[in-house]
């Protein structure tokens, strides 16, 4: 049997499993069948905590997505992982530096929230992918590299926007990318969001895609806002942002592995 606790971040929900002590190799088919919220546990994100690789973090992390594909980076699992951590007296409760498969991110508890420490999002530039694209969607529009692939569409307004539809549109451009899809309202230092994440659909809240919105908006600070909820993000020099976000114990269990 292997532990796990359910945890999530402004509801995009997470099963946060202990590979410290243990040394785990989870079946794609196991995350896909746990994954499933009539007849497993239900999630959109496993994440698997493990020992460091190299000397310069304290911990590394995988996060798989409800199909069981690997996914880079996730800023609502980072946070869920890093109190996780702390909860369970795996490290001091103060800053720690976490692994992802391609950044290393600073996490610290700030009152009942996390503060997150990452570089700014980089702009994927590919001129033919932008071509092709742009013969389907008539609003701006910009590729964003936040350790996931994001593609942002800014609209006037996203209440009514069938982005179920709008994914399905685009899937030919960007599931090959691993590709997120979000569109985003701005106005002054406030962004409304909607996220479909590749391997899961739309959620609640998608770290990742706050960052990358963030990173094409921000002067000084900004406000993202989900349906799940708010992260908070101000920039601190030209390479880094800060986040604040929760992250929430639900229940703990096991499953057979």
């Amino acid at each position: 049997m292997t532990s796990f606790d359910k945890m999530h971040g402004n509801g995009n929900d997470f099963v946060v499993v202990n590979s410290i002590e243990k040394d785990l190799v989870l079946r794609k088919s196991l995350i896909k069948k746990l994954s499933d919220r009539n007849r497993g546990i239900g999630f959109d994100q496993l994440i698997l905590i493990s020992v460091p690789i190299k000397d310069n973090h304290d911990f590394s992390v995988k996060f798989f997505n409800a199909d069981g594909c690997e996914a880079s980076m996730c800023l609502n699992g980072i946070r869920s992982a890093a109190s996780y951590i702390w909860r369970h007296d795996f490290a001091p409760k103060k800053s720690i530096i976490i692994k992802t498969k391609n950044r290393l991110v600073i996490c610290k508890p700030v009152g009942n929230k996390i503060r997150v420490n990452i570089k700014i999002s980089d702009v994927y530039k590919n001129d033919s992918l932008y071509r092709k694209i742009s013969g389907d969607i008539s609003h701006k529009f910009d590729f964003v590299d936040s350790g996931n692939m994001h593609l942002c569409i800014k609209q006037s307004s996203i209440k009514n926007v069938d982005i179920n539809a709008l994914y399905k549109k685009l899937t030919r451009y960007i599931k090959p990318l691993q590709c997120n899809l979000s569109i985003y309202k701005v106005s002054k230092d406030n962004i409304d969001i909607r996220t479909y994440e590749n391997g899961v659909g739309e959620t609640l809240s998608c770290g990742s895609a706050s960052l990358a919105v963030a990173s094409l908006c921000i002067k000084d600070k900004c406000r993202v806002k989900s349906s799940g909820g708010v992260l908070d993000f101000k920039k601190k020099n030209n390479d880094t942002m800060e986040m604040i976000g929760p992250a929430e114990f639900v229940f703990s269990g096991s499953f057979d592995d």
